[in-house]
């Protein structure tokens, strides 16, 4: 059977179609984050800006929980003496779960969880399924990226964390 023109534009299109427009390479070592800001689970604008030294970020439940955990643990003032933010990637969430269940829980954290709802602000963004990530960055420059696969593993990093390594990668 010969495979027709409409057909191969049709497969095509269905394949190249399922990557978002305009996607570019997750950042790397080195490289300049844009600034933004997006709303916490209270609804208040908060900035991934120049202040910032590490970004707590999660993109699935697996992530979100070691996160979750380990913050609940270390408390929300070793966030802020570390110059962390959190950051969920929440788009991916039904719209009803993410309103009704999701978000109302995460307003009882002690501290801010900055969720990006449709997914673009942290797309570029270095991530693992199924983990927990952070990133160190001086100045907006990423300096190190980790990805780890426990409570345990983040709590040690957030604990032992001080001045960022030059160009580490996990």
């Amino acid at each position: 059977m010969r495979a027709t023109p409409l057909a191969i534009i049709l497969v095509s299109g269905l394949l190249f179609g399922a990557l978002p427009a305009g996607a570019e390479e997750p950042y790397a070592v080195g490289d300049q984050l844009t600034p933004f800001e997006l709303e916490d689970q209270h609804g208040e604008l908060r900035a991934l800006d120049e202040s910032v030294k590490l970004v707590l970020f999660s993109r699935d439940m697996d992530g979100g929980d070691f996160l979750k955990e380990a913050v609940a643990e270390l408390g929300a003032e070793r966030l802020e003496s570390l110059g962390a933010i959190y950051l969920a990637d929440i788009h991916r969430m039904p719209g009803l779960i993410a309103r009704f269940i999701a978000i109302p829980r995460m307003r009882d954290r002690p501290y801010p969880v900055l969720l990006d709802r449709d997914g673009t602000a942290t797309a570029r963004l270095p991530d693992v399924e199924e983990q927990a990530t952070i990133l160190e960055l001086v100045g907006l420059t990423l300096r190190a990226v980790h990805h780890m696969d426990s409570v345990e593993a983040v709590k040690a990093r957030l604990g032992g964390a001080s001045e960022p390594d030059e160009g580490q990668e996990d």
